[in-house]
């Protein structure tokens, strides 16, 4: 199917892509574990509307670099990257001096329930540094991406990862507030700045440069990723904007470490999705069809390490949470456990959504957005009708609408990927049915740490024979 070299990059990128990112999630997990003895779950609400700001800035001045790089077949001469740097450049400024002027504003929303959040009124313009620093990351990375290079990519996100968790935990135990958090998210930053610049030697050294023909066809690409990304942030957090005036402090906070733990497997399949398989399908931009029957196999090995990824942790959760965390946070565990829902139906959105953006079609991602953020008039009707699992049952209904229009922008096999929607999801509701009922039906039968152990036993089987499927389909791309 594939030539060989092409394989081979593909195999390992996969390889290095989900080592990289399951030691980084590692890592992250642990330090949150750390952070949750220190801090309460009020400070990991501040955190999340911080993050829900950043990101919202991040993803509303979205031009689409890295995917214009990786896409465009001048995405490896230098009159391009350097202008793609130096737009960069501009951008990451332009965010931060945005995130000064809409601090006071942004805080005053929130704070008119919770009086607690005029604490982050000061946080917010040092986060906003952040933009700033990764404005100056080398878009090597990207061609690095775009070759299926994957080795040194993934060494510079350990690497940030391990200093950002060192100096989180280091100003935790001597201030515990919510300035570790911000401290350890800007020295991460800095690392990975310069660890791209210096680390990186796939490409010359860049300079700032303003070239016309490439900042246009930049632009032209780019304007609907813009677009489609500023609907990508509603339809993603768009839970944490409402539940955000909705939700004390401490249940916001209790939300958002649930939706850290459960989003593993989704975070997982974006990062396959957007590393690999994309690169990938660009090589077949040329050959719809080609496309189309290399996409049906991908998207199945995908969907089998998210179906894995997603049984494992529905039945792990509620050990991790026993275990490694105190009574505090113990609520948390059942909405990860329904979280999952959601989880799913972005995987089986997001293994698709890249086929028409590999064809130049970027404007199909928008009007996917769109119709993704209406999911929040279910989700609302939900929250009413049953609280705030009624409303992560209504959010999920948005990326399944989604991808059913999405299916009309593909070049061909449309009935053939909604099947494999279709059967994926029903296998997957029932391999999690059977098993959550088969450990709750053997539970009497145990002492609780011997329970514990099965239950564990029984999830890590399932992750191993899902990787070792998804391994052996990949091998065979």
């Amino acid at each position: 199917m594939l030539e060989a070299s092409l394989k081979f990059r593909a195999l390992s990128g996969s390889l290095w892509v989900i080592l990289g990112f399951g030691i980084c999630r590692g890592l992250r997990l642990f330090n949150h574990l750390v952070l949750a003895w220190f801090l309460s779950p009020q400070i990991f609400g501040l955190m999340a509307l911080v993050k829900l700001f950043m990101q919202g800035l991040e993803m509303f001045s979205d031009v689409g670099i890295g995917p214009s790089i990786i896409q465009n077949k001048k995405g490896s001469d230098r009159n391009f990257l350097n202008t793609a740097w130096t737009l960069q450049i501009i951008r990451g400024f332009s965010i931060w001096i945005i995130a000064c002027f809409l601090t006071f504003p942004f805080t005053w929303w929130y704070a008119q329930n919770n009086i607690d959040v005029w604490q982050i009124v000061y946080v917010l313009p040092v986060a906003g540094f952040f933009s700033v620093i990764s404005g100056f990351n080398s878009v090597s990375l990207f061609t690095l991406n775009k070759n299926l290079k994957f080795s040194k990519v993934t060494s510079i996100e350990i690497i940030s990862e391990v200093f950002s968790l060192a100096v989180m935990v280091c100003w935790v135990l001597i201030d515990p507030s919510i300035w570790a958090m911000v401290a350890g998210g800007l020295s991460g930053a800095i690392v990975k700045c310069f660890l791209s610049h210096f680390f990186v030697m796939e490409t010359y050294r860049l300079k700032l440069q303003w070239d016309y023909d490439s900042s246009r066809e930049l632009l032209k690409f780019g304007k609907w990723i813009f677009l489609s990304t500023a609907f990508t942030f509603i339809s993603l957090n768009l839970d944490k904007m409402v539940l955000g005036k909705l939700l004390t402090l401490e249940e916001l906070g209790l939300y958002s470490l649930a939706s850290l733990v459960s989003w593993v497997s989704l975070e997982m399949v974006f990062r396959l999705g957007n590393s690999v398989i994309f690169p990938v399908y660009v090589k077949f931009q040329d050959n719809p069809d080609m496309l189309m029957v290399f996409a049906l196999r991908a998207r199945e090995v995908i969907l089998w390490a998210g179906a894995a990824a997603n049984t494992f942790f529905v039945l792990i959760i509620p050990v991790f949470f026993e275990k490694f965390l105190d009574a505090r946070y113990q609520p948390a565990a059942s909405l990860a456990q329904w979280m999952l829902i959601y989880c799913w139906m972005r995987i089986l959105l997001s293994t698709m959504d890249r086929i028409p953006l590999a064809l130049g079609c970027s404007k199909s991602l928008f009007l996917s957005n769109i119709i993704q953020s209406f999911g929040i008039i279910l989700a609302m009707t939900g929250y009413w009708a049953g609280g705030i699992v009624g409303f992560i049952f209504g959010f999920s209904s948005g990326p399944l609408f989604s991808h059913i229009f999405l299916i009309f922008y593909l070049p061909c096999y449309k009935r053939k990927v909604f099947v494999q929607s279709l059967l994926s999801t029903f296998s997957v509701t029932m391999v999690t049915s059977i098993s959550l009922s088969g450990v709750q039906w053997i539970r009497p039968f145990f002492d609780n740490e011997l329970w514990i152990l099965i239950i564990t036993c029984i999830s890590f089987f399932y992750l191993i024979i899902g990787g070792f499927v998804t391994y052996r389909k990949i091998s065979l791309l």
